[in-house]
């Protein structure tokens, strides 16, 4: 991997003639890239071995030179993973064919809408920021103390911020409520600050506080006394007990009775608890870290947590983001979990694809880290060979992506079947814009098209709006314009132009 620091919409642009490279060279400009220009295969090939750019973007024929495919030959010999997309004024399938073999990424016309040339690009782009990630992965697999926190990942800035606070908590006697989704890790940050704590060599007790009926839960955390109630033959001391001078951790808070929470904020008001059927108090001294999936907030709002429980149990509050809003972990623990069951199934498994690691990046593990450790143990388990694929993925990781070509039969040329993907993928794409964000005037901005636009689209695709009638009326959902004709000629005159 080179070690020189490069720009992650760093393109060279190869083309022997200056009108179109400049063309080329300005709308990608103005889209943010940042560009390096060759009028020639040969001075485009140095430009590469020296610069280093994330992509390369080549015209196939270049009369007097070498072609885009032989560009295609030499920039791949010096960096086996490089992202290239050759483009041509003529669609010759043969040509299509030969450059997929050598390892093209794609293959656009210039007669083209710039649409249709920024896509391919930016995906071409985020395929070899995966690729450089990858690489840079592999090569340094061993976690620091900025990107662990006892059994907790992240190299995210969020994280970062995460792991340094409950460092810092650690070295204190504070009640800690960590508040995040199923899947997160809020044991395992919870057990990272008991290691971290004065505490570490005393008992770390969990108690999932949501899984037991008040009654059963009332004895394991208090105990009992011999006879207290049928079946209890003998003394038992409670969880508070057994974690005396330790920590305990109270998972899901949100699911016990009021009466019970009112017992529990006395046992941490006055130190002491009673075993269940006894008049004597036993002091304790126990750390308490609590953990719910709700806002806690929330709870105290809704009457389903006792608001001077809530501040007793929420000295400090410690917020874990889901695996969705800090992507660029994902690699990291993909790794670790790579590592972790590599030898565990049929082959020893040594890395991961590319492409399987931007699909992975892409899922919105609705489940989290919990999910991405599940899926992995799975791919491993079933593996064929040592470089994790595309086609290891569970069905459930990849359902848009494997159906993207359901349309594209062998009978279709390259433009046919570009078209009928592109088609899908502007219809899956609006969907999920409209199932998000609900209004046109929302989904319009994200996409960075006008609203009329957006009903146009919305209309060529069939796409039933609105999506939910009673959130359209909530939100004031407008009616779609009329003029959408003359919308779509200001949309053709600003592509030409």
């Amino acid at each position: 991997m080179n070690d020189k620091k490069t720009s992650d919409r760093s393109i060279l642009v190869i083309d022997d003639e200056r009108t179109v490279l400049d063309s080329l060279v300005k709308m990608l400009k103005k889209s943010q890239y940042s560009c390096i220009t060759a009028t020639n295969a040969e001075d485009g090939i140095r430009l590469f071995a020296r610069e280093r750019p994330l992509l390369v973007l080549s015209d196939l024929y270049m009369p007097n030179h070498k072609d885009g495919i032989q560009v295609l030959e030499e920039v791949r010999r010096i960096d086996p993973d490089a992202v290239v997309i050759l483009y041509t004024a003529y669609s010759h399938i043969p040509d299509v064919v030969e450059a997929t073999k050598k390892g093209a990424f794609d293959y656009i016309q210039k007669v083209e809408t710039h649409h249709d040339i920024l896509l391919p690009i930016e995906r071409g782009l985020k395929f070899a920021r995966m690729q450089r990630e990858n690489a840079y992965l592999r090569s340094r697999l061993d976690l620091t103390d900025d990107t662990l926190f006892y059994g907790a990942i992240g190299g995210s800035e969020v994280m970062r911020v995460l792991f340094e606070k409950a460092k810092r908590v650690a070295a204190t006697n504070a009640s800690v409520m960590i508040y995040g989704e199923t899947g997160t890790g809020k044991e395992i940050i919870a057990r990272g600050i008991h290691y971290h704590s004065q505490r570490r060599d005393e008992s770390f007790v969990p108690v999932a506080v949501g899984a037991l009926p008040d009654n059963l839960l009332e004895g394991e955390l208090f105990g009992h006394v011999k006879g207290a109630f049928t079946g209890a033959n003998i003394d038992k001391p409670g969880l508070f007990e057994t974690a005396d001078k330790g920590t305990l951790f109270l998972d899901e808070m949100s699911e016990v009775s009021f009466d019970l929470q009112h017992k529990l904020l006395r046992v941490l008001q006055d130190h002491k608890v009673r075993r269940l059927g006894s008049v004597k108090e036993r002091e304790i001294d126990v750390r308490i870290i609590s953990a719910t999936n709700c806002d806690p907030d929330v709870l105290v709002k809704e009457k389903r947590l006792r608001e001077d429980l809530f501040y007793r149990l929420q000295v400090i509050r410690l917020s874990i983001p889901p695996l969705r809003e800090r992507r660029e972990d994902i690699p990291l623990l993909v790794y670790h979990f790579l590592r972790q069951y590599r030898q565990f199934g049929p082959v020893e498994v040594e890395t991961i694809s590319s492409d399987a690691l931007l699909a992975l990046q892409q899922h919105n593990w609705p489940g989290n880290v919990r999910q991405l450790q599940n899926v992995m143990e799975h791919m491993v388990a079933l593996a064929r060979k040592s470089e994790l694929d595309l086609d290891d993925l569970p069905e459930e990781i990849l359902p848009h992506q494997k159906k993207m070509f359901v349309q594209v039969t062998e009978d279709m040329d390259f433009k046919q079947a570009k078209a009928a993907i592109i088609k899908q993928w502007e219809k899956q794409y609006l969907e999920n814009l409209l199932d998000k964000y609900k209004t046109i005037a929302k989904v319009a901005k994200v996409a960075g098209l006008n609203r009329k636009t957006i009903y146009r689209l919305i209309e060529a695709h069939g796409i039933i709006w609105p999506r939910n009638s009673v959130a359209a009326a909530e939100n004031g959902e407008e009616e779609p314009p009329d003029d959408l004709e003359e919308e779509e000629e200001e949309l053709l005159d600003s592509e030409e132009e």
